[in-house]
């Protein structure tokens, strides 16, 4: 594992909150690594060697949200531009992604924000069998997901088959995020 999310320090940790909060961070993403935690924990590995990253895509959006938007330290607006919105402007996808408007692609995560649920990494689906949030209670978690307008989850089950995806290609504005196009700085 690496990288800021997993501060030791509590001020790292409050100074990371305020960045995300401030739009100073532009959008969070995951490392995620699949590695089983006997992968990880060989002995054989060193410094050189060590299998970064954990698995932990499934749990990025619950946790962000119950951490930040239900806790009151990112609005909902914000919790928006981080997942979605500023990833598509800065991957030169937007507006066909990020955006819910006429000719974008109609890609949305419809979310329940007061379902509560323990974090259990041997009912995810990832193949790791743990989460490093193992244990941690949230509060939102997303109940379907459409894709190009077609359910891909649905209540936990996903929906979409194998080579459903679809390949894009960059509009000339990838790499930019201009201050002012931000979805949300609050």
């Amino acid at each position: 594992m690496s990288g800021p999310r997993r501060c030791v320090k509590q001020s790292d940790r409050e100074a990371l909150w305020a960045g995300l909060a401030a739009g100073d961070v532009d959008t969070l993403c995951s490392d995620h690594a699949p590695w089983t935690l006997d992968a990880k924990l060989d002995p054989a590995l060193n410094a050189v060697t060590a299998r970064q990253g954990v698995a932990d895509l499934e749990t990025l959006m619950p946790m962000l949200y119950s951490e930040g938007v239900v806790a009151g330290r990112i609005s909902l607006d914000r919790f928006v531009a981080l997942t979605s919105a500023n990833a598509a402007r800065i991957f030169g996808l937007y507006p066909r992604k990020g955006a819910i408007a006429v000719g974008s692609d109609a890609d949305i995560a419809l979310w329940d924000p007061g379902y509560r649920r323990t974090i259990d990494g041997a009912r995810m689906q990832s193949l790791s069998g743990y989460s490093i949030y193992d244990g941690w209670q949230v509060q939102g978690w997303p109940r379907f997901v459409v894709r190009r307008g077609q359910f891909v989850l649905a209540d936990g089950e996903i929906t979409a088959r194998p080579g459903d995806g679809e390949w894009l290609r960059r509009n000339r504005t990838a790499g930019v995020l201009p201050r002012s196009g931000l979805v949300s700085r609050r």
